[in-house]
């Protein structure tokens, strides 16, 4: 039996008498507030108690309706006016964004990816290019400084060659390139008066450079070591091992892998225009050593050096 007590009594939820039925709170949807009206005009309840139910718990759910319903239209329309908008124009990158280049920055990776391709396919292609433009430029300079010198120049033809596993095309390409470059270098040979030019022809050479592979080394002569480099009459053979690793000593000298490939073919061919090891010997603490000197054996306090000095400037 539902508690009569009138502090309990809410004027939205009492029973009407006179209309014979009972209101819901609030929270019912606008139709079941008509179908409450409908009920009460059935019952015989007054127009004013029905028109005070309709007004009192259908208009303000009514109004709560029809404004969500509004506030969703107005969404929905202008969520696909933006999506049709994007549709139709979609946003452009900005030059700002780092993941878009510009057309010359894209060029630019574009080349950058070429020449390490060509690097990592193989060497010659790159080293070949770049030598082939220069070799002018570099016998030419070394024709002024022979020229230069006030001794006699002679002009000398040799070939490039390998024996054993010394590496693919790329390295013996690589060879060449630093074999003419460092005997046509100002400060080499071409002070004493010679230059140097390469030639595929074996008949036609004046001497033989090899890059050998160390165990081979004494297959052109017993007085060879597998250690070390060697020249034996025509033959300038540079020992694979020493090319790519130099020595011990003369790294730890200060002596970088490209400066000791330079020292060993200007020394080795040293021998080959009539130099002897050691004619020379360290004059003393830190200064240059001389060229013939043996430095991969011992530096004897000097500093290391690739060029031939002053004394050693002649050919027999």
């Amino acid at each position: 039996m539902r508690d009569n007590d009138s502090s309990d009594r809410d004027p939205r939820n009492v029973r009407h008498d006179r209309g014979g039925f009972f209101l819901r709170p609030l929270g019912r949807t606008h139709f079941a507030c008509i179908r409450d009206c409908f009920h009460a005009i059935r019952r015989k309840a007054s127009p004013k108690v029905a028109k005070s139910v309709y007004r009192t718990h259908c208009m303000g759910t009514l109004s709560v309706s029809l404004v969500v319903i509004v506030a969703v239209i107005v969404v929905a329309t202008a969520t696909n006016a933006r999506i049709a908008a994007e549709e139709d124009n979609p946003p452009r990158p900005s030059h700002d964004d780092p993941a878009v280049k510009r057309p010359a920055e894209q060029r630019k990776d574009e080349s950058v990816q070429q020449r390490n391709k060509e690097m990592v396919l193989g060497k010659a292609t790159v080293q070949s290019a770049l030598i082939d433009r220069s070799r002018r430029e570099i016998l030419a300079g070394a024709q002024a400084t022979a020229a230069a010198s006030g001794k006699s120049v002679r002009q000398y033809s040799y070939c490039v060659s390998a024996k054993g596993e010394v590496g693919g095309a790329g390295v013996q390409q690589q060879f060449e390139n630093v074999v003419f470059r460092t005997l046509n270098d100002a400060r080499g040979w071409p002070r004493a008066g010679a230059t140097f030019t390469y030639s595929a022809d074996s008949g036609q050479c004046d001497f033989v450079v090899y890059l050998a592979q160390p165990s081979l080394m004494t297959s052109f002569s017993d007085n060879c070591s597998d250690k070390y480099s060697c020249r034996v009459g025509n033959d300038v053979i540079i020992n694979e091992a020493r090319w790519n690793g130099a020595t011990e000593r003369m790294l730890q000298a200060g002596m970088s892998l490209d400066r000791y490939r330079s020292m060993v073919i200007n020394h080795e061919v040293g021998h080959r225009l009539g130099h002897l090891d050691n004619e020379h010997v360290c004059p003393g603490p830190q200064a240059l050593a001389p060229l013939m000197q043996e430095q991969s054996i011992d530096l004897h306090g000097c500093a290391p050096n690739e060029w031939p000095t002053d004394s050693e400037l002649w050919i027999d």
